[in-house]
């Protein structure tokens, strides 16, 4: 009786006020979504007050209705949707043994031919000769109340719209007994809580899905169908889902269809690497020390035989000294050598996640070294150094995101290691450049990356002191070594998006009047 005094005062108000039926809809849509349903109630039969051939604004009150009595008979305690929770949990032997148990088939087979229907009589006589046209017997419950004769006209009707159809003009619901079977019952809350059986659904949780995704999608279909209960178990990788049997398996279906697995990518690497290396060393050998013997009265045969080469030879009688003088020779020496590389590999990644490629070595470098004083009396404890194993070489990593069907996008991180020349406290020093891009290219389009260069120079000159820096009279080397490497990428889609796959389509009704078929 309350609500039918909101509708009555509704009516009054606005008689009274004269506000226009599409303004006071907007406002019910807006006081709907904040929760307030009295107000949206009373707003909505002003609306349809206004405009009483307004289909829309009654639809409207008459989905509120049975909630506003509820609201004020006190058994729906509130309104505000129900807060996101965490569905891990673990799921019993005993809900999977109800889960197990056999239940009546889901669907009807129906014939599948597209009908033309006109009948003219009250509810009951309209269910039972639409039902019949699709080759279908029905069994109705024995409180059903029957809608007044009226005429009910379809024209190339399918079974499901030609049920739907008649489950809004007579205000029926149906359930599936057997594959050639339906049960009808008036559509109230509490036909629907007695008829409509609550059945369990244990779903697999796909092995490339994590946990986190697998609260996702739970949050999602529970949003959509308002699952009754919904429980992940990681353990066994099981998904427990207890509600009604019509909403079980549109919400099966909708689990699939956002579970499906992500694109997966496969990525040809190849990197070019080319080292070029020259050496040239020239200038004039000098000798750096010379012999000097005593020679006293020898002959010159005697002399050349102790002093092999060419000497010269001063003073004389006993005091007469002799030094040798070795060969000196003028030279140069070229030398260049050029070395090209090729790495072919393949990285398989999924979209947004990344993938690495190291091409090297691993370097142990000292982390934690005891640099005392162990030279004193007594035991001294040293304890041992601690390692840490650094990736030497080229390291790729590749996060590929797929952009629908025919392009990629590709966030991209290179680094290059080596052994640097300097140390500290014996730790060899690494020199890094890295190298950090994006690039977003068609599938099976090259995408080229540079930038990795490494060059080296260096210079020695040895000679006598003195005579070192007049040009040509020392020993000059010069090498000089230069290195460029290549990156060069081609993705490939190995499967599509989700985005790009069918979904199926499925009327699952309102959330006063959920479709049971």
């Amino acid at each position: 009786m309350t609500s039918l005094r909101w509708l009555v005062l509704s009516l009054c108000l606005t008689a009274w006020a004269g506000v226009p039926a599409d303004r006071l809809f907007s406002q019910g849509q807006a006081a709907e979504k904040k929760g307030d349903l009295e107000r949206a109630y009373s707003l909505y039969a002003q609306a349809a007050a206004s405009k009483p051939g307004n289909k829309k604004y009654w639809a409207k009150v008459n989905a509120l209705r049975p909630i506003v009595t509820q609201l004020e008979s006190g058994k729906l305690v509130s309104a505000e949707p129900a807060a996101e929770q965490d569905f891990l949990g673990a799921i019993s032997d005993r809900d999977l043994e109800e889960a197990r148990r056999p239940l009546p088939p889901v669907e009807v087979v129906a014939s599948k031919d597209h009908k033309d229907l006109d009948i003219r009589g009250d509810g009951k006589a309209i269910v039972e000769q639409v039902v019949k046209a699709y080759g279908l017997t029905v069994v109705f419950d024995q409180q059903y109340q029957p809608t007044q004769t009226t005429r009910f006209q379809l024209n190339g009707a399918d079974f499901h719209d030609a049920l739907h159809a008649v489950e809004v003009a007579t205000g029926t619901f149906f359930v599936p007994v057997s594959t050639r079977a339906l049960f009808a019952a008036n559509d109230t809350a509490a036909k629907r809580t007695e008829f409509d059986r609550d059945a369990a659904l244990v779903l697999p949780i796909p092995e490339p899905i994590t946990i986190q995704e697998v609260q996702e999608i739970l949050t999602a279909v529970r949003g959509t169908l308002d699952i009754t209960r919904m429980v992940a178990d990681s353990g066994r990788r099981l998904i427990l889902l207890r509600d009604r049997a019509s909403k079980l398996r549109v919400a099966g279906e909708l689990f699939h269809d956002l579970a499906r697995p992500r694109a997966q990518v496969n990525i040809e690497v190849e990197v070019i690497a080319t080292d070029v290396s020259s050496s040239l060393h020239y200038g004039l050998s000098l000798p750096t020390s010379f012999s000097l013997v005593s020679v006293g009265n020898l002959s010159v045969n005697f002399l050349r035989a102790l002093i092999p080469g060419n000497y010269l030879s001063f003073g004389g009688g006993k005091s007469a000294l002799a030094f040798s003088l070795a060969n000196a020779s003028l030279f140069g020496v070229l030398s260049q050598s050029n070395s090209t590389s090729l790495l072919k590999s393949q990285l398989l990644a999924m979209d947004g996640q990344a993938a690495s490629l190291h091409v090297g070595e691993k370097y142990p470098i000292a982390t934690n070294l005891y640099l005392g004083n162990t030279s004193t009396s007594g035991t001294v404890y040293s304890p041992p150094p601690t390692f840490s194993f650094e990736d030497l070489g080229l390291t790729l990593k590749i996060t590929p995101r797929v952009n629908g069907a025919d392009e990629i996008s590709l966030d991209i991180i290179t680094e290059f290691k080596l052994l640097g020349a300097g140390s500290f406290n014996g730790i060899p020093v690494v020199a890094s450049t890295k190298y950090e891009s994006k690039v977003r290219v068609r599938e099976g389009e090259w995408a080229i990356l540079s930038g990795l260069t490494t060059a080296s120079e260096m210079r020695s000159v040895t000679g006598f002191p003195g005579l070192i820096s007049i040009p040509l009279l020392h020993d000059h080397t010069v090498s000089r070594d230069r290195g460029e490497t290549l990156i060069v990428l081609k993705p490939h889609l190995v499967n599509a998006p989700p985005t790009e796959l069918p979904t199926g389509t499925h009327w699952v009704g309102t959330e006063t009047h959920p479709r049971t078929l």
